[in-house]
Parts: structure tokens; sequence; C-alpha cells
């Protein structure tokens, strides 16, 4: 027995000093790599580089061409008018030109700048000195520019001078013979304006046939208005003789019909027919004298542009038609306003 005791006694200490030798050595190991931890070894991660905002001196202006188009029986000629120096805008919807001889205004971000033509290129010649920003301008066959605003003094310039200011008036419209013109504003109540010798006198209108008006333009015959119909406020252009009588109703169609219109930015008339800018659906509508559609060209595709707003069309003396829009640059560094002349219609 004590034998036996003595045998178990020595068992439990080898065992208790293999133990011991254990934990001895694996204390002394080093700690296993922090895999969490970057290697010095390691390649650094990329950086993702910050993106540089194009400024419109850096970027790309716009460049255009010569397009051809077909519609109806006519053929649609458009040559790219460029600017001396880029007309950078910031307001996309509020672009107009006027023409008074060999001055072209020109009216963006509330300013009017007066351009010559030289060598088939638009030269900056002057800046008018306004106390605030403007929206509409329009001549009269005198060479007076008038230039309004809802809410603004409605101002006129003879020769870069101002002729008279007078309150009232907000958008406003003139016929060619500067006798004459129409303050309009969204609804369908209107001021039919007279000028003589720098006064003005006043006469309240009513449309009966628009809800909202949108746009107002005077030629030699015709007054054009455009909105959306008292009936079913669809878009329609509405044209007038002198006296105030309604001739005949151009659109007034459910979306996705041949003559449907949008918003109508300009309505003008030649020889030929009446012609049309829609700034939301980027079209130019034709119709026959007797108001016959004629049919509609993209602007992207008679201009070649991507995404244009045409807002502004004037007939020259020659027969041909200077329409501008703004377009936005391929880099998207600014926004330009730009001019092609058409002709063919």
């Amino acid at each position: 027995m004590k034998k036996t005791l003595a045998l178990l006694l020595i068992l439990l200490l080898a065992v208790s000093v293999l133990a011991a030798c254990g934990k001895s050595e694996t204390s002394s190991q080093a700690p296993a790599p922090d895999s969490s931890q970057p290697s010095a070894d390691a390649p650094a991660p990329e950086e993702t580089p910050e993106e540089v905002e194009i400024t419109p001196e850096g970027g790309e202006p716009f460049a255009g061409g010569s397009f051809s188009k077909t519609v109806g029986s006519f053929t649609l000629n458009a040559e790219w008018i460029p600017f001396e120096e880029p007309l950078v805008v910031e307001d996309v919807f509020d672009a107009y030109l006027a023409v008074a001889g060999d001055s072209y205004y020109i009216i963006t971000d509330g300013q009017v700048k007066e351009f010559s033509l030289k060598d088939n290129k638009f030269v900056l010649e002057n800046e008018l000195q306004l106390d605030e920003e403007y929206e509409r301008i329009c001549t009269d066959k005198n060479g007076i520019l008038y230039v309004s605003r809802f809410m603004r003094d409605f101002i006129a310039f003879k020769d870069n001078e101002q002729i008279f200011s007078h309150k009232g008036p907000r958008n406003v419209a003139m016929h060619p013979s500067g006798e004459w013109g129409i303050s309009w504003f969204s609804g369908p109540d209107v001021e039919i304006i007279f000028l003589r010798d720098g006064a003005m006198k006043t006469e309240a209108q009513n449309i009966a046939e628009i809800k909202v008006l949108r746009s107002v333009d005077i030629c030699e015959n015709h007054i054009f208005g455009s909105g959306s119909l008292v009936e079913n406020e669809q878009q329609a252009i509405f044209i007038y003789d002198l006296n105030g009588n309604l001739k005949m109703t151009l659109g007034g169609k459910e979306f996705g019909e041949p003559d449907s219109l949008g918003s109508i930015t300009t309505t003008l008339e030649t020889a030929n027919g009446i012609m049309a800018l829609d700034g939301n659906l980027r079209n130019l509508c034709f119709w026959q004298p007797d108001g016959t559609f004629i049919g509609t060209v993209s602007a992207r595709d008679l201009f070649g542009t991507r995404y244009p707003w045409p807002s502004t069309a004037v007939l020259l003396p020659d027969g041909s038609i200077l329409v501008g829009m703004t377009e936005e640059r391929a880099d998207e560094s600014a926004k330009e306003f730009i001019v092609y002349r058409m002709t063919g219609f």
C-alpha cells in the first residue's frame, strides 16, 4: 500500500512539472499579428480625387454649324451666328432679342446689351444703364427700344438715350408703328397702351378666350396671344386683328396630337404663314396663313443643339428669321444664349 501511494505521488509530481513547462513555453511566444492593423509592406489605399468644378471661363464654349430640315413643302436652313465673346447666362427662360436697324438688342439676366453684326459675328457695342432688372424688350420701325417688366417702370430708349418712363404697365409688346401696344402679365386682363409724344394713356381690356396668358406678340396686321384655353386649359395661340377680333385659334389639342402645344414663347408671321417657338416641347411649329397646320421641327435637329430653350424670334426685313435660345454647354460649365439665322419660311 505504501508503495502504491508513493507511485501516485511521483506521478502527480511529474504531471505538475510538465504543465508548468507548457505554460512557460506558451508565454514566451510572440503574439500573433493583428490582421486588422495595416501592414508596413501593404500598399496605401487609393485616394478618391475631388471633383473640380469647371468655371465658365475654363469651359468649352458652344460651337454650332449649319443645318437643314424639311417641314411640309418648306426646306429650312439654319446658320449659327457666333458672339465675339460667348454670352453666358444664369436665367434660362427670359432671354429675348429685338432689332432696330443695325442694332441687335439682347436682354439676359435682366440686363440689356447692344450688339452689332460684323463679319457674321455679334460684337458687343454697349450695355444700357438700367436701375433695375428687366425682362422684356421690343422695338418699333422708328428705332425705339421698349423695356418692360411686371412691377417695373415702363421705359424706352432712342439711340441708347432714355426718352420716357411710365409707371403702371407690366410686360409690354408694341405695334411696329410705336403708337400703341399691349400691357399684360399672366391673366386675361390686359391694357391697351397709347403713346403720343412720350405721353401715355391706357384702356382696360379682357381676353375672354384665355385663362392663363403666356406671351403676346404684335406684327403689322395681327396680335398673337398664347396661353391656356378657358374651356379645356389646353395650350393654344389666339390670333386677333388690330381691332381685337378673334380670327383663328391654333393648337388647343390634347398632348400627343400632332398640333398640340406646350409653352409658346414667341409667335410671328411671314409671307408663308405663322411660326411659333414652343419652349416646353423644344419645337418650331408652322401653319399656313389660313391656319392649316404644316408641322413641327425639333430645335435640336434644326440647330444641332442638345436641349435648348427656344425663347425668342425676330423677322428681319430680308425675310430671314433670327431665332434665339439658351443651351447648356456639353461640359456643363455654363449656359449660353445662342442665335441662329433661319431661312426658308
